[in-house]
């Protein structure tokens, strides 16, 4: 049995669902300020005009223009309350054939009327009738997305009701007996364990975001359960999307059902994530099977359903893109489009971008990312240095007032970012994490101006002093101590494998998780390794990597490997014996360049403040008694 039908573009694929789906000519009449966001089935006409009559433009004294034209300074012209001039303030109507308003300012007043040391002009300080508006005018076109202000002019027009397309809907439907419901099962019993559905509730509102009205089902697990649903919700909803079910396992119903119930038009696309998608209409409505994986289901999302919306809506979603260049070579499988979720680090007005982990069930790196990128289907990956285009998942001001860091990972950065943000709303401190090396790599190449490294010099047994000198000579720089901390071995409580030091990680029946080639970690356990004569060799489990100690630490916890080296703070969060190995410098490499700037003393004070040692304290693990000390400056002779 074939895993997917023929598997098609994703261009080719948008076609076909394109050719199923019709613009909406439904139209609902409804108050003008309730219909932000929707968009106009009809073009809308001004009914009055704005002013509607000639008002004032200011506080003061309406008066005939003829009257002041023999005013100057030697000789002022009085003009009586009630026969040349009348009071009136910013919008009153002008009355009695006057045709000209005096500011308050600009006169002498008594209680028979005004004394004026200037003529006035025809129309001074006069709106006209239709000035901002005229009566007839067409103020918007049919397919216009009404937007906040839009809503004001309405009003202003004297437009109180408006024809907009109906808001097309949308049902999701989630399926497998391997999902909870969270808020209908909020303590997880650890005997049957489950995964939280939470892709229905995120594609709810990535549906309503761009105009859908959405709703969720229920968690359906047998194939007759979602067969009924699809088949009434056809005869409801504009769109159905099916999530999980679409690829080629003994519960994957989608494609059957589709078939039964009406046409299957696709099943399979050549893009990763998001390959299992399928496509099908029934009763005349889309149905979309979309992958399980979260990255993937809100890729499809994003690939397939925006189109569709804008079809429905005959109208557009705005996405804005970028250039940025790769800051080294990035492979990817050719035959297949691959979108690639990346940081951005904006440096002298350029852009470049990090990939984030590429797993489709990795959603923390689609939530943390800033845009994505398409390697297309015809190449290999991108070259170092090549420019490529990124849509941005995030607004581009906000990118430019960030602080970005890359390097080694460590708790300690998630503890200022919390302190940036709180004192200083409108910053933001991001870190990248890809590990030490890479991290410094990045620094010589002019890529950043911040790197956390912890990277041990085997023979002076010096941290980063001399790898950076080795590899930075030819920039001004200086490291400054965010803390020493203690890295160690993770176990289980109590140690059920009685593991005792480095040696017994290479033991009969022991597991271990490592960190990625690069990291600070990685370095230090290969010097240990070394230095106790323990081949890698004998290790079950030196090639499976992480990026974080958080994820060493998970897959201990879960029992996945039965150790691994991480700082003692994870161990205390993820309640896990700790077995200590060695106590490291984890420093900030800074530009000298970048050293000198005020958001980089922002940073400086809040590493040296009272309250930043204090949360290290708190979480354990960590010596602060270098913390902010400048340990080293590097200038170029």
């Amino acid at each position: 049995m074939k895993r997917y039908l023929e598997t098609i573009t994703s261009e080719e694929a948008i076609k076909r669902v394109l050719d199923q789906v019709k613009p909406i000519e439904d139209e609902q009449y409804l108050p003008a300020h309730t219909c932000r966001g929707r968009i106009t089935s009809r073009p809308v006409f001004a009914q009055l005009s704005n002013p509607p009559f000639l008002c004032s433009a200011m506080d003061g004294y309406a008066t005939s223009f003829t009257k002041t034209l023999e005013a100057d300074l030697t000789k002022p012209v009085f003009l009586a309350f009630g026969s040349d001039v009348f009071p009136l303030n910013t919008g009153d109507p002008l009355t009695n054939n006057t045709d000209a308003v005096i500011m308050v300012e600009e006169v002498e007043k008594n209680d028979a009327g005004i004394t004026i040391r200037k003529p006035a002009y025809l129309w001074q300080n006069v709106r006209m009738i239709g000035e901002d508006i005229i009566e007839g005018d067409m103020l918007f076109p049919t397919n216009h997305r009404i937007r906040t202000l839009d809503t004001g002019m309405f009003l202003s027009a004297g437009i109180t009701y408006v024809h907009v397309r109906r808001s097309p809907s949308i049902l999701i439907i989630p399926t497998g007996k391997e999902l909870i419901d969270i808020y209908d099962n909020p303590s997880r019993d650890p005997e049957t364990p489950r995964l939280v559905d939470f892709n229905s509730y995120l594609l709810v509102n990535m549906a309503e975001e761009i105009g859908f009205r959405a709703e969720k089902s229920k968690i359906l697990i047998t194939k007759e359960e979602l067969s009924s649903t699809v088949h009434q919700a056809s005869q409801r909803f504009d769109v159905i999307i099916i999530n999980a079910g679409s690829s080629a396992g003994t519960e994957d119903f989608t494609a059957a059902i589709i078939r039964e119930l009406g046409t299957l038009i696709f099943h399979g696309v050549s893009m990763m994530p998001g390959k299992p998608t399928l496509f099908g209409v029934v009763n005349g409505k889309p149905v979309f099977g979309i992958p399980g994986y979260p990255v993937s289901a809100t890729t499809s999302f994003k690939v397939f359903i925006e189109p569709v919306c804008e079809r429905l809506l005959s109208t557009t979603i705005t996405k804005e893109f970028v250039s940025c260049v790769t800051p080294y070579k990035i492979p990817s499988r050719i035959g297949i489009e691959e979108i690639l979720r990346v940081n951005l680090i904006d440096k002298g007005d350029q852009y470049y971008a990090f990939p984030l982990p590429r797993g489709a069930s990795i959603y923390s790196s689609l939530a943390n990312a800033d845009g994505l990128i398409r390697v297309p289907e015809n190449i290999e990956g991108f070259d170092e240095g090549e420019t490529v285009t990124c849509q941005l998942l995030r607004d581009k001001g906000e990118l430019n007032k960030r602080t970005h860091i890359i390097g080694s990972h460590d708790l300690s950065l998630g503890i200022l970012r919390d302190m940036m943000k709180n004192r200083f709303p409108d910053q933001d401190l991001i870190s990248t994490h890809v590990g030490s090396m890479s991290g410094i790599m990045a620094f010589k190449k002019g890529i950043t101006d911040l790197c956390t490294t912890h990277v041990l010099d085997e023979k002076d047994k010096v941290y980063n002093i001399n790898v950076v000198n080795k590899y930075v000579p030819d920039r001004n720089w200086l490291l400054v101590n965010i803390a020493k901390r203690t890295q160690g071995l993770l176990v289980q409580k109590e140690n059920p494998k009685s593991i005792s030091g480095i040696a017994d990680i290479g033991r009969s029946g022991v597991t271990f998780v490592n960190r990625q080639v690069g990291s600070g970690t990685r370095i230090l356990l290969d010097a240990m390794l070394k230095d106790k004569g323990v081949s890698r060799d004998t290790i079950k489990g030196y090639e499976r990597e992480e990026s974080s100690h958080t994820a060493v630490a998970i897959l201990v916890r879960e029992g996945v490997a039965d150790t691994g080296i991480a700082i003692h703070a994870v161990a205390r969060v993820f309640s896990l014996d700790f077995i200590p190995l060695a106590e490291e410098d984890y420093d900030l490499l800074v530009t000298k360049e970048f050293s000198e700037t005020e958001r980089f003393q922002s940073l400086l004070d809040l590493i040296r403040s009272d309250e930043f040692k204090d949360r290290l304290h708190e979480v354990g693990g960590y010596n602060t008694e270098d913390t902010g000390k400048v340990k080293y400056v590097h200038e170029v002779r």
